[in-house]
């Protein structure tokens, strides 16, 4: 019910800027900007102490759908839900959090369209590629990344902003050349990364 409830005043409230405290995601503890970090499925989950990146490490599932049944959140997508495209936290005006995770949008039409049908765009693919398909290049961690394409069960990341407007347009070409690498999605330690602005296809 509670969750319902969240959701409900998701879809029919306004997104504003939230800056308010993320919790660790395992004691529950109010963290900070200096808090030791772990990126998972291009979210970064801040930590109120040493010990609790490993514990998250071994089972983040369990813990994000803790989170998605309680009440603030845990983490803060570096991607737009709706766009895909990576975003700088320091610049985003408006975020919304929905089921434990945090997330800020690329312009003002995002909110409206992520607030129409969130299950849509928070919902992961089971397998990823940190392999760029258009360069080939291998992307260090989600927050190196430029932004991603979902196709067929897997998120492609995109090495540059050069990169990505290629596999916005044709994903399924681009991905002919065979330069993904496609596996299963790993919790990292938090990098603190910029895309790049150069290189690709």
């Amino acid at each position: 019910m509670f969750v319902a409830t969240i959701a409900a005043t998701l879809v029919l409230g306004v997104a504003h800027f939230d800056d308010s405290p993320l919790k660790c995601a395992v004691l529950g503890s109010p963290t900070t900007a200096k808090s030791k970090a772990v990126e998972y499925e291009g979210i970064r989950f801040p930590f109120c102490c040493g010990g609790c990146p490993e514990a998250f490490t071994k089972e983040p599932a369990k813990y994000i759908a803790k989170a998605a049944k309680e009440s603030g959140a845990i983490g803060i997508s570096m991607f737009c839900p709706v766009s895909g495209e990576r975003l700088d936290l320091d610049k985003v005006k408006a975020t919304m959090d929905y089921k434990g995770i945090r997330y800020g949008f690329c312009c003002d039409s995002c909110p409206t369209e992520f607030k129409a049908n969130p299950e849509k765009y928070v919902k992961v693919p089971p397998k990823e590629s940190l392999v760029c398909p258009v360069s080939g290049e291998k992307i260090a961690s989600y927050s190196a990344a430029a932004g991603y394409v979902d196709y067929q069960g897997v998120r492609y990341y995109a090495c540059c902003s050069n990169c990505l407007p290629a596999m916005k347009k044709d994903i399924a070409k681009v991905l002919e050349a065979g330069k993904a690498k496609v596996t299963t999605p790993v919790a990292m330690t938090a990098t603190n990364a910029k895309p790049e602005t150069h290189g690709g296809g």
